[in-house]
């Protein structure tokens, strides 16, 4: 009678650890499998919320000198600082645009060769 209970708990056992298991090991595995595109497209992504984000500060920036909640210095200081981020941004999304169009190109070429 003890062995059919150990049994059953150890049945029960594995049953449960491929259960609590199989959702942590497919997420990893799913991972594992990103692609390129993927990668690419997220990066874009993020850079383009960053851009929405830094406009979005230097509008609130704007408006909080405007309503006189900063000095003439703090405004430039902070603008200053605002725009370089704001071109940093930019910038990285036009390169970003210039490896696709280079990415693009390729893959014609090598399918117009095939």
């Amino acid at each position: 009678m003890d062995s059919l209970v150990l049994l059953w708990m150890l049945i029960l056992g594995v049953i449960l650890l491929v259960y609590v298991g199989f959702p942590i090991f497919s997420k990893a595995g799913s991972q594992g499998a990103t692609t390129a595109e993927d990668i690419i497209e997220e990066r874009r992504r993020v850079l383009f919320q960053e851009r929405e984000r830094s406009y979005a500060a230097l509008a609130e920036l704007d408006e909080d000198y405007e309503t006189g909640k900063l000095s003439e210095a703090d405004y430039q200081e902070l603008r200053e600082g605002l725009l370089q981020e704001t071109a940093r941004v930019i910038m990285q999304l036009e390169a970003e645009s210039l490896s696709d169009v280079e990415a693009e190109i390729e893959r014609f070429k090598q399918q117009r060769g095939t």
